[in-house]
This record gives structure tokens, C-alpha cells and sequence, in this order.
């Protein structure tokens, strides 16, 4: 997997990945997650989560709470 991408598209992932880990284990706003992600603007990041997920963040978190319930 990690040679069928770029390298920025793999870090990218990374990012995504970790996003969504904090997404549903953590009450961090998506600011905090984002710059956690490193994101350094929100809006980047929800398009792009959303790109890659499907959902923007806080429905994604929405979902998965739900879910949970």
C-alpha cells in the first residue's frame, strides 16, 4: 500500500486516520483535531475528510455516537 501512493497522498491518510481516532475518542473540538492532524485550517480539513470518509467530521461523530447508543 504505502508504494501504490505518494507521499502526500500516504500522509494525508495518516492524518485522516488519526482524525477520525480523535473524532471518536475524544470531545476535541474540530479545530483542536485538526491542528492536532496537522491541518493548519479547519475548512481543509473537513473537505478533505470529507472526501476521504464520506461525512464531513461532526456528522461522522454524530454517526458514530449514535451508533454507540
Amino acid at each position: 500500500q504505502f508504494f501504490e501512493t505518494s507521499p502526500i497522498e500516504y500522509l494525508i491518510q495518516l492524518r485522516i486516520d488519526r482524525a477520525q481516532r480523535l473524532l471518536l475518542e475524544t470531545s476535541m473540538k474540530l479545530q483542536s483535531i485538526a491542528q492536532q492532524c496537522g491541518f493548519k485550517d479547519v475548512y481543509y480539513f473537513s473537505r478533505t475528510f470529507k472526501q476521504r470518509r464520506g461525512v464531513p467530521p461532526g456528522q461522522y461523530r454524530q454517526r458514530a455516537h449514535k451508533a454507540k447508543i
